[in-house]
């Protein structure tokens, strides 16, 4: 294992999560000081940051990607830029990936009791936000992730594994810094981000997959079934009584890990059987 090369990666992964989380708290404390300012009561200004907190989540990751990518030019990395890459990396879904989503999607609502509340219908503004937030919430990730892996290795690769590991301590730390998890949600976001990184391929190029399991289980859980690490389910339409356990969830994401990587040979042996 070339240690060198993997703590390059984890070096500017980290900071590009240190940004965003301080600039989320920069932004946040600016927020909240005019609000003060104009003398507005504490239930004001918390309103105000929980409504308008993903729009200030998204804002300081754009940002931390800007700043991480300007200092790549300024060392005079040879860099692609973000177009060259989508059309590099885009293509069609792998069938087993919306199959993993779908089966996601359906094993969760179907173990959690869904509840439809009805009262949240004229909130379709933001029913819009949090399934937007959270696209790109982690898609952005993987923009960064993909980015620093074509600008970093491109001539020796560090370990997949250590590399999923390290990405999912950072990620899983920046969320807590800058998430409250007021609804509990941590162990869900943490599958979700875990399935991506298994979704995206050996060396997180398989953008199609990410687009694909963000559009068919991540956002609209978040969005419809009150599944949104920011707002739980204040604006959505369905909610879920019971919110599944690690172990629960461990066991949706071992079958659908079985079955993405072992879909060929299931087929193969399920074909014989039926000769």
């Amino acid at each position: 294992m070339d240690l060198r090369h993997l703590i390059r990666n984890i070096q500017y992964y980290g900071a590009y999560q240190l940004i965003y989380v301080s600039f989320t708290v920069i932004l946040s404390s600016i927020g909240a000081f005019f609000h003060f300012l104009l003398d507005h009561e504490i239930s004001i200004v918390e309103s105000w940051l929980h409504n308008n907190h993903w729009e200030i989540l998204i804002i300081s990751k754009l940002f931390s990607f800007f700043l991480i990518n300007r200092w790549f030019k300024i060392r005079l990395y040879e860099l692609k830029s973000i177009r060259e890459l989508i059309k590099e990396l885009v293509k069609w879904p792998e069938p087993r990936a919306i199959v993993v989503a779908a089966f996601m999607a359906v094993s969760y609502l179907a173990l959690s009791n869904v509840v439809y509340t009805g009262q949240n219908l004229a909130y379709w503004y933001y029913h819009l936000v949090s399934f937007t937030g959270l696209f790109l919430f982690f898609g952005i990730e993987f923009v960064v992730i993909t980015h620093l892996d074509d600008v970093l290795n491109q001539n020796v690769r560090p370990p997949r594994l250590w590399m999923a590991v390290t990405y999912t301590l950072f990620f899983v730390a920046a969320f807590k810094m800058s998430v409250p998890d007021y609804y509990g949600l941590l162990p869900y976001v943490l599958l979700c981000f875990s399935t991506l990184l298994y979704l995206s391929g050996n060396v997180y190029r398989n953008w199609s997959n990410v687009v694909c399991f963000l559009l068919l289980f991540v956002a609209p859980m978040g969005s419809i079934f009150g599944l949104d690490p920011v707002w739980g389910n204040d604006f959505s339409p369905f909610r879920v009584e019971k919110k599944l356990s690690i172990a629960f969830l461990a066991v949706i994401w071992v079958i659908s890990f079985l079955y993405y990587q072992y879909r060929e040979q299931l087929v193969l042996s399920a074909r014989k059987l039926l000769r």
